[in-house]
């Protein structure tokens, strides 16, 4: 084995480690800064576009970057929070009258509920994936999310997958959830998206490829 790429690897590790750990760190912080409600989508959105420029390798100075995105994007972000709530909420409240009502009239529809549920948390991570990756008006944001999420299972599934390591790791390792939960959250988040998107465009390429032979 050659040492320098090993001891390499370790630096590159470790530098990860750190850097995730530092994010979360921060991502706790600015959501508290905004009152958990108006700093939820400002200090994720922040997050994630710190975490697409390290694994662009771009070596950004994570503070300063993660504030400036955290004031840039403070205003934009809130409205996509404020959609995505009262979408939660009708969510919240159908599960909540679902739960009230006799079990016998509302067995079957427990099922397809989780199913909105699990669909609704990948549409907030597709959204925002989306936001910090291209720049559009929100409502084309909003659609083309819910196409990605439903025309790319994979992709989907392997966020799913990933949320539940996550969740598993933290329920396991006590106090590991205040460095590494949203900063790792938010790198599976990004791989997803980005498998995604590659997905389309490979697709795209293929059409476009077949309509200049034909």
């Amino acid at each position: 084995m050659n040492l320098g790429t090993f001891s390499g690897g370790i630096f590159s590790f470790c530098n990860w480690f750190y850097r995730l750990a530092y994010l979360n760190i921060l991502w706790i912080g600015f959501t508290m800064l905004g009152a958990i409600i108006f700093g939820f989508f400002p200090a994720s959105v922040a997050l994630l576009s710190v975490l697409r420029q390290l694994i662009q390798k771009k070596e950004p100075v994570i503070f300063s970057t993660f504030w400036g995105y955290y004031k840039q994007e403070f205003k934009n972000s809130n409205k996509i929070g404020l959609i995505v709530g009262i979408i939660g909420c009708l969510v919240i409240i159908n599960l909540f009258f679902l739960q009230q009502s006799p079990i016998n009239q509302t067995q079957w529809l427990v099922y397809p509920m989780i199913m909105i549920s699990c669909m609704y948390v990948l549409f907030i991570c597709y959204l925002l994936a989306s936001f910090i990756t291209f720049e559009q008006t929100i409502p084309k944001h909003i659609k083309n999310s819910i196409l990605i999420m439903l025309y790319n299972p994979m992709p989907s599934l392997f966020m799913i997958f990933g949320f539940a390591a996550v969740y598993y790791g933290i329920t396991w390792i006590p106090g590991i959830g205040f460095f590494f939960s949203a900063s790792v959250l938010g790198l599976v988040i990004l791989s997803s998206a980005t498998l995604a998107y590659q997905k389309i465009e490979k697709k795209q390429l293929q059409l476009s490829n077949q309509a200049t032979n034909n």
